[in-house]
């Protein structure tokens, strides 16, 4: 319980979906004040932004671009920590050389550090934020307006 039963309140998650919404400009200049004054907030509200899994709610055409954009090396890393769904929809909008090439090379992987998946799934999800904000890849989300 809170004192005086008050709601938590992630100031971080919040901050960043507010910021999700912006455009890369304005984003990047509030995110670059708030890394000046508080560098540890910075760091949360970054983490906050996307979740690895949320590419399962892009439209095949922007998976499909995403997968263009980013290093095959950080494809296969992510795969460890990236939920069945997701490694479908990945694996789904490759061409079937990428998609057996990918494979072999997770097979062949064996164990990494925890901290160098999360990095290269940060890696994705930057570029990923990148074409958001540029329109080209959106989701296909039911909750996502249309206008």
């Amino acid at each position: 319980m809170y004192e005086n039963d008050e709601e938590y309140v992630n100031g971080p998650k919040i901050a960043a979906d507010i910021m999700k919404l912006m455009d890369m400009r304005r984003k990047t200049e509030i995110f670059k004040k708030i890394e000046q004054r508080a560098p540890h907030i910075a760091k949360k509200i970054n983490e906050n932004m996307f979740d690895f899994n949320d590419i399962a709610d892009l439209t095949p055409k922007g998976v499909q671009m995403l997968i263009s954009e980013v290093a095959h090396s950080d494809l296969v890393l992510s795969f460890k920590l990236a939920s069945t769904e997701t490694q479908q929809v990945l694996l789904s909008n490759m061409s079937a050389r990428k998609k057996k090439m990918l494979q072999s090379d997770f097979e062949a992987l064996g164990s990494v550090r925890r901290s160098e998946v999360e990095a290269a799934q940060r890696r994705i999800l930057e570029k990923l934020d990148e074409l958001r904000t540029k329109g080209l890849v959106t989701t296909q989300n039911a909750n996502d307006m249309w206008i």
